[in-house]
């Protein structure tokens, strides 16, 4: 999983230099810059245990090269037959650093898979091109060749396939009786689309040349603002957590919020842009809250079934949230988060309230966790408004009553009315706690802005 999370990410990141606008714009370009160095560092040391590995290694460098290619309309029909070879690239990665070949026999294995990987990948890419009635990527390999060379890309596609077939089944004759028939089941069930029916050009239907892909400076700055306010908060979080002795964020979202970070930043899009990378780091602090959770919470259920069963029920609250909030981010058809990650945000908002009148005291709170949350969600909004507003060649609205209608009257993902509505009510209810936990610290005799 490591080395599928590292190759997937040093592609997307060669990919954004390779542009001249790259994802998420220039604004921080040196911070990509380090993210990306240290991904390739780390996968060239993984990738020198393994046979071929510096080969390995240069292939998903050489793919996002070709790939680049591809989406400019600036390849040559030989790149067309290295986009054919390297497209499993990240695959082999993966495969390669996580068995061990060292069996008699597993260098034919490989050399047989390696055809067979090709041709699987033309068949599906070849079912995608029929299957898909919207716009068609240019790095799909039948798109590729239909860019070059038009009509004639099925007769010249197909001679790329028989050429490949004849490889595999050349190097099929050198594996034993069992695995000669393993590989021949899978390739027979995997790559006969590829021998099938082409399906007819669809030129109009084709990704534009240098399309732009990613987002706004913008967008990228005020996700970054959005990501120093919750830092804020989580720090502040922690230091009274300790301080207090109890945990600084109601159970229920606390449950939830754990499980979104780990979500969104090692199963969805795991090291894709700022914002996936930055959940890695608000996971790891979660962590830390979720040891004083572990640690404080059974006391503050005394006498209770509660407090005597907390860590079982701990696991299963996560198992819980885990699932659920997975299987909300694909049901949802919710990429970026914002069903799920709005929805949880007011969840907390409400609690808050809730958790500092049932505790009857601050303990556990600060006026820096309530603003740097306040804050944080609002640069969040801003964030996803910006991207329904603005685009990588247009940082800026217009205007303000530009980017004020068009955010609030979107209609579609990733800025819906229903998402609009859930931030609003989150907004007032921050604005809220904001002034009734002031009142609390006050009528302790603390200082509101001096304890941290």
């Amino acid at each position: 999983m490591t080395a599928r999370y590292l190759a997937f990410a040093m592609k997307r990141g060669r990919l954004a230099a390779l542009a001249p606008e790259p994802a998420g714009g220039r604004l921080f370009g040196h911070m990509a810059g380090f993210r990306d160095a240290c991904i390739e560092k780390a996968l060239a040391r993984l990738c020198a245990h393994i046979p071929d590995g510096v080969r390995a290694h240069q292939d998903i460098v050489e793919l996002a090269e070709t790939e680049f290619a591809v989406r400019q309309s600036a390849a040559e029909p030989r790149q067309l037959r290295r986009l054919m070879e390297l497209a499993p690239s990240e695959l082999r990665v993966v495969r390669d650093l996580g068995r061990p070949w060292g069996r008699h026999g597993d260098e034919a294995l490989r050399e047989a898979l390696q055809p067979a990987e090709t041709l699987a990948y033309v068949a599906w890419d070849l079912t995608q091109y029929a299957a898909n009635t919207d716009t068609i990527k240019r790095t799909n390999i039948y798109s590729a060749f239909v860019d070059i060379y038009g009509d004639g890309a099925a007769e010249r596609l197909r001679g790329e396939v028989a050429d490949f077939k004849a490889q595999f089944e050349k190097r099929l004759q050198s594996l034993g009786a069992a695995d000669r028939e393993r590989l021949q089941h899978a390739f027979t069930l995997h790559c006969a689309p590829a021998w099938g029916d082409y399906p007819d050009p669809a030129v109009e239907r084709h990704e534009e040349e240098s399309a732009a892909e990613g987002v706004s400076s913008a967008v990228v700055l005020f996700g970054m603002l959005c990501a120093v306010g919750w830092l804020v908060a989580y720090v502040a979080i922690v230091y009274r957590g300790f301080a207090d002795q109890t945990y600084g964020v109601p159970l229920a979202a606390f449950f939830a919020n754990l499980t979104w970070e780990f979500a969104y930043g090692f199963l969805l899009d795991p090291l894709g842009d700022y914002f996936h990378t930055a959940s890695i780091f608000g996971f790891l602090v979660d962590a830390v809250i979720a040891w004083q959770v572990w640690k404080y919470g059974a006391a503050q259920f005394p006498n209770s079934s509660l407090g005597r069963y907390f860590r079982p029920i701990f696991g299963l609250c996560l198992a819980v949230a885990l699932s659920v909030n997975y299987h909300a981010f694909i049901d949802l058809a919710d990429p970026d988060g914002e069903y799920t990650g709005f929805g949880i945000n007011l969840m907390m908002s409400i609690l808050y309230i809730k958790m500092l009148e049932d505790r009857g005291s601050p303990a556990g709170q600060s006026m820096y966790i309530a603003v740097g949350k306040w804050l944080g969600t609002l640069c969040a909004w801003i964030a996803t408004a910006l991207t329904v507003t603005t685009s990588p060649q247009r940082t800026w609205p217009t205007s303000w009553s530009d980017f004020t209608r068009k955010s609030l009257g979107n209609r579609s993902y990733p800025l819906t009315p229903l998402i609009n509505v859930m931030y609003g009510w989150t907004f007032l209810l921050d604005a809220a706690y904001c002034v009734l936990l002031h009142r609390r610290i006050r009528a302790a005799g603390m200082s509101p802005w001096r304890r941290f």
